[in-house]
C-alpha cells in the first residue's frame, strides 16, 4: 500500500467558502481599518473680475452663481457691500447682484459667501468702473449738412434742446421713464436708449426745406452700440420687433424717402468711435419705390423694441450728409 500525505486546510477553508476573521488572522491578515477623515471644505470664488460699464448702461446683473462653488454641494448665502453710492446702487435677490447706474467714477464691491458653517466666511473684492465716454473726433470732410452735438449742452434733449432737431414717439414720458432716453452726452455727443418692446421713438434734424443730395452719403459716428438680436422687421409689421431705422424724407414726406436699418448694417459693441457711411441711392424706399436722394428735407433716426434688461442703446455723433 502506498503512503498518502496529506495537507491539513484550516477549517474555514474545508467547510465553507465564506471568509471569516479567523482565517484572515490564521494567514496574518487585519481587515480592520479607520475610514478616511473627510473634513468639509468652504465655498471657492473664483473668476470674478473687474466690470467696466460705459454710461447710460442703466442695470446690469451678476450671477454669483457662475463665480462661487462648494464641494459638497451645499446652499450658500451670500451678503455685498458697496464703497461708493455715488456712482452704483446695489441690490441682491437670492445670487443674482443688480447693479444700477447712478454716475461716472469707481466702486469696490465686496461679495461674501458661506455655508453656514463656523469659519466658511469667504470674501471676494471686485470694482465696478463707469468711464465718462467723450464724443468722436471733429468730421474735417466736406458736408453739406453736419450735426456734431458740440456745445449743446449736457441731458435730456428736452431741457437742453437742438437747434431744428426734434423728437417723438408713440408712448413716452419727457423724463425718460416710459421708453428710455435721449441725452446729449458731455456737451459733445447724443446717446439714445429704448427699453420697451411695441413701442418706438424717432429723432430727426428738419433741412429748413428740400436739398439735392444726389451722390451723396448719410454718415454718422457710433460707438457703444449693444442691442438685443435685431429682428429686420419693422414695428409696423411686427409690433414685438426691435430694431434702428435711418431715413431721410422730403419736406412733406412724401414719395420719396429712403430707410436704412442698422440690422442690414452687422454693426456690433464697439468700445471706440466707429465710422459709417452709406449712399443715399442704396437706400430703400420707406413707400416699395425708388428712393430719391434728390429731394431730401429730413434726416432721421427711428428706434424701436427693447426691453428693460436687455435695451437698445447707442452713442452717435457727426451724423449729415456727406460728399
Amino acid at each position: 500500500m502506498k503512503n498518502r500525505k496529506y495537507i491539513i486546510l484550516p477549517t474555514c477553508l474545508i467547510l465553507s467558502l465564506t471568509v471569516t476573521t479567523g482565517c484572515f488572522d490564521f494567514f496574518g491578515f487585519d481587515e480592520s481599518y479607520d475610514p478616511p477623515l473627510i473634513i468639509n471644505q468652504p465655498p471657492v470664488i473664483s473668476g470674478l473680475n473687474n466690470v467696466f460699464l460705459s454710461p447710460g448702461f442703466g442695470k446690469y446683473e451678476i450671477d454669483f452663481a457662475n463665480y462661487v462653488s462648494d464641494q459638497e454641494g451645499e446652499i450658500i448665502n451670500y451678503q455685498v457691500t458697496n464703497s461708493n453710492e455715488s456712482v452704483i446702487d446695489i441690490s441682491l435677490d437670492n445670487t443674482v447682484l443688480t447693479i444700477s447706474e447712478v454716475g461716472a467714477g469707481s466702486s469696490d464691491i465686496t461679495v461674501t459667501a458661506t455655508d453656514g458653517r463656523e469659519g466658511h466666511d469667504i470674501s471676494a473684492t471686485f470694482a465696478v468702473i463707469i468711464a465718462s465716454v467723450l464724443g468722436a473726433e471733429d468730421f474735417t470732410g466736406n458736408a453739406s449738412v453736419l450735426i456734431d452735438f458740440n456745445g449743446l449742452g449736457t441731458g435730456s434733449v428736452v431741457d437742453n434742446p437742438v437747434p431744428n432737431f426734434t423728437f417723438e414717439g408713440l408712448t413716452f414720458e419727457h423724463d425718460g421713464t416710459d421708453f428710455g432716453s435721449i441725452t446729449l452726452e458731455n456737451n459733445d455727443h447724443l446717446m439714445i436708449t429704448h427699453n420697451v418692446s411695441e413701442t418706438y421713438i424717432w429723432s430727426e434734424y428738419n433741412l429748413g426745406g428740400n436739398q439735392d443730395f444726389t451722390g451723396k452719403k448719410l454718415r454718422f459716428d457710433y460707438s457703444h452700440f449693444t442691442a438685443p438680436t435685431l429682428s429686420g422687421a419693422h414695428w409696423e409689421d411686427d409690433p414685438t420687433a426691435a430694431d434702428i431705422q435711418l431715413y431721410f424724407v422730403d419736406e412733406t414726406w412724401g414719395a420719396s424717402g429712403g430707410q436704412k436699418q442698422i440690422s442690414s448694417l452687422n454693426l456690433e459693441y464697439a468700445e471706440n468711435w466707429q465710422t459709417v457711411e452709406i449712399l443715399l441711392s442704396d437706400f430703400i424706399s420707406l413707400w416699395g419705390l425708388p428712393a430719391d436722394p434728390s429731394t431730401v428735407g429730413y434726416i432721421g433716426i427711428e428706434v424701436w423694441g427693447g426691453e428693460q434688461g436687455d435695451p437698445i442703446s447707442f452713442r452717435i455723433d457727426n451724423i449729415g450728409i456727406v460728399d
